[in-house]
């Protein structure tokens, strides 16, 4: 889809879109990306059984230890991230932003300062139902909510998106 001309409108970030788009971001990085480290537990936790039965409860132990890793991971980056985008928008003094989409690429504005990224450095962009998420690299991604979005820059978005 070709777009023309520069689009800004404001927007605000309400916990609801920021906690969507964390949820959604962990659930697919580290479940669905990571389906084989969750068979792999799958496998460890059933190795574990068999050593319990055994009597091996040394093993066993460290088995169903070694079987919480992705579990344990998928935590760490939920905190990580949650904590990461919330803290950055309790920093907003009203939580709200000006965004700028033309052909080169996006730019938002607020009172926290300002940035401008151009599309051939957008490696991804995830459709939500309350927003847009526009990744720069496999963990950053910016969020734009949709509410105040014209409907040409969410068919456009929605065009780019996988």
């Amino acid at each position: 889809m070709e777009f023309r001309g520069s689009h800004t409108f404001p927007i605000r970030f309400d916990d609801e879109v920021v906690r969507d788009a964390v949820r959604v971001f962990v659930i697919e990085r580290t479940m669905r990306e990571q389906k084989g480290k969750w068979a792999a537990a799958g496998l460890v936790v059933v190795a574990g059984v068999v050593l319990l039965f055994q009597g091996n409860f040394t093993l066993a132990l460290l088995a169903f230890l070694v079987a919480c890793f992705p579990a344990i991971f998928s935590a760490v980056v939920w905190r990580a991230h949650s904590a990461s985008a919330f803290g950055r928008y309790r920093r907003m003094t009203d939580r709200s932003a000006e965004v700028t989409i033309d052909p080169e690429g996006f730019g938002i504005a607020s009172n926290l300062g300002d940035g401008r990224l151009n599309w051939p450095n957008v490696t991804e962009i995830w459709e939500r139902p309350l927003s847009f998420m526009l990744f720069s690299g496999t963990s950053a991604f910016n969020i734009l909510p949709r509410k105040a979005m014209p409907q040409e820059v969410q068919a456009f978005l929605s065009a780019k998106a996988i």
